[in-house]
């Protein structure tokens, strides 16, 4: 969920000068995945319309490392700014029926952001946690359809830019195409993010929206080529580092399921404009029972 927020982001994007807190684990908790999109099947961003069935339990454990280097001019003269934010977010789904599935996500978060090699900002905690439904409507010949709504919960400390401070909400329609070898995923989402704190509300977008698609192709039954494309809304209103209202980002990655009751997956996430981070690393486990 956090990814959409990411964005996510979760996420969710650091704001530059000193005397203004920086906000980047806001945005990246959105970005990376705000009620609309709890991790999918990790590494997407992209949902799918996938339940576990009525008594069935999933625990996805999923980290991401993402990394930001531009040189920009804040208003004093040109800067350098590297920006490293990690984030380890578990997952646990349980099937209510056969189409209905409840999840709830925990955010741990290192973010840390030096200029002209300076450390500017540094912070380490829980970050907000997500509650979602997931509810597939529509299931024939290889063709589904379904709902994701689900919150936000302030748990983070927003006076350390480690959450909004304030209950947020979001929903995703998903599409899933299914013609083995191929899977194809598409969503729309929107999320409404809400912050505490009046710096954050004024530094950051409220109104976060996702386009995105992906594909799978399956090489055996336990080896899937994975990737996708998309574009979100830029949570940052005027970062130096990050400009623009739109980020584009792609994903290429692959995920290995020796059984159906686990999966491993690695995965890189590149931005394609500069309202997107440069690269986001993406390694996941995930467990069924």
């Amino acid at each position: 969920m956090l990814r959409f927020l990411k964005g996510r982001h979760m996420a969710r994007m650091l704001r530059k000068i000193p005397s203004r807190r920086p906000a980047l684990v806001l945005a990246t908790l959105f970005l990376l995945g705000a009620p609309a999109s709890s991790w999918a099947a990790h590494p997407y961003i992209t949902d799918d319309t996938g339940t576990q069935g009525t008594g069935n339990w999933q625990l996805e454990l999923m980290a991401e490392h993402d990394r930001n280097a531009r040189t920009a001019d804040p208003g004093g003269g040109a800067v350098h700014q590297v920006r490293k934010v990690t984030l380890f977010n578990p997952v646990l789904t349980y099937g209510v029926l056969d189409n209905l599935d409840v999840a709830f996500g925990l955010n741990q978060l290192r973010q840390r952001t030096t200029e002209d090699g300076a450390v500017t900002q540094e912070a380490n905690g829980t970050g907000d946690s997500t509650l979602e439904l997931k509810w597939r409507f529509y299931d024939a010949d290889g063709l589904s359809l379904a709902l994701k709504p689900g919150l936000v919960l302030p748990t983070g400390d927003e006076n350390r830019g480690l959450g909004t401070g304030r209950l947020s909400w979001g929903v995703n329609l998903i599409l899933t195409r299914e013609a083995k070898p191929w899977v194809f995923l598409a969503n729309a989402a929107y999320s409404r993010a809400r912050y505490k704190l009046p710096a954050d509300e004024q530094a950051n977008r409220g109104h976060l929206w996702r386009a995105s698609a992906g594909l799978a192709y399956y090489l055996r039954d336990d080896f899937r080529l994975v990737g996708e494309a998309g574009v979100r809304t830029n949570g940052a209103r005027d970062d130096p580092f990050l400009p623009g209202q739109n980020g584009r980002f792609a994903m290429l990655g692959v995920i290995y399921s020796p059984s159906d009751k686990m999966d491993f997956d690695v995965g890189i996430r590149k931005g394609l404009n500069r309202a997107e981070f440069d690269t986001a690393i993406l390694v996941g486990v995930t467990v069924r029972w």
